[in-house]
């Protein structure tokens, strides 16, 4: 007998782009399955029955999808900062595939009152070097730049040799096929009649000292860390020294932003 459907509640939604649709189970089913399967594609295999995941920041989306759609998995492992809801995955989430683990760990803008991200991942139940995929969606698109590197150093010490990372950020360049934060945001900017939000963001654009965009912009002063926008070079820098080779940089698509593709270096 195939598993009880899980139906979310609305409150527990808090993925990139949770509008009224994406609220709906199946309308975040499919993106979901959209999402997992975009990121099979990158990797070279044809779906996750061979991989044991660990997704960072995890929300709802990819427990609901796997459960909803009965896709292949080994292991999937979701940790986030968000109690209630990791309170409620692991009250209704039944299959033993999926394992779900909250992380007090501080981000301004979802924790702040959080410890420090290296402290809390060390207390995590989980072995290190266990996984073959750890991935991060809409997670990297709310980390200062300290917090950045920082990320990708825990990360480092649970992934297998032959692991790979898959993260997704917000890149200050626009795109061939629009679906960018700096594409939208920036027909939205054209059609906004604030005159004090487009002051703020000029006034921070113009403070770069070098050409072209600035490495750092948090490009929403009302709410701080809502869009933590890169530069392509400075996303990039970032990554040097974390334990991390870059293998590969993609523009956004339908249902997320830029994604980075890394190994183990």
């Amino acid at each position: 007998m195939s598993p009880a459907p899980l139906h979310v509640p609305s409150e527990f939604c808090r993925n990139a782009g949770s509008t009224d649709d994406l609220r709906d189970d199946e309308a975040s089913v499919n993106s979901g399955a959209w999402l997992l399967d975009h990121m099979c594609e990158h990797l070279g295999v044809p779906d996750l029955g061979e991989l044991e995941v660990l997704d960072f920041g995890c929300g709802v989306r990819f427990a609901q999808t796997i459960v909803n759609r009965a896709l292949a998995i080994k292991r999937y492992v979701g940790v986030d900062v968000y109690r209630d809801m990791i309170d409620f995955l692991v009250a209704n989430v039944g299959d033993p595939r999926l394992e779900f683990l909250h992380l007090d760990a501080h981000n301004d803008r979802y924790n702040p009152t959080g410890r420090p991200l290296a402290v809390v991942a060390d207390a995590l139940p989980i072995e290190r070097n266990r996984f073959d995929l750890i991935c991060l969606f809409s997670v990297f698109t709310h980390l200062a730049p300290h917090d950045y590197g920082a990320m990708l150093r825990v990360l480092r010490r649970f992934v297998r040799p032959t692991g790979r990372l898959f993260f997704t950020l917000f890149i200050n360049e626009k795109t061939e096929g629009g679906h960018g934060l700096m594409d939208t945001f920036g027909r939205a900017l054209v059609a906004s009649s604030d005159s004090g939000v487009k002051a703020a963001i000029a006034s921070r654009a113009r403070s770069a000292e070098r050409p072209g965009p600035p490495d750092f912009l948090d490009l929403d002063p009302r709410q701080p860390l809502l869009f933590a926008v890169y530069s392509r070079r400075h996303a990039l820098e970032l990554i040097e020294g974390t334990g991390w080779e870059v293998l590969s940089v993609s523009d956004p698509g339908i249902h997320l932003q830029h994604h980075i593709v890394c190994a183990p270096s």
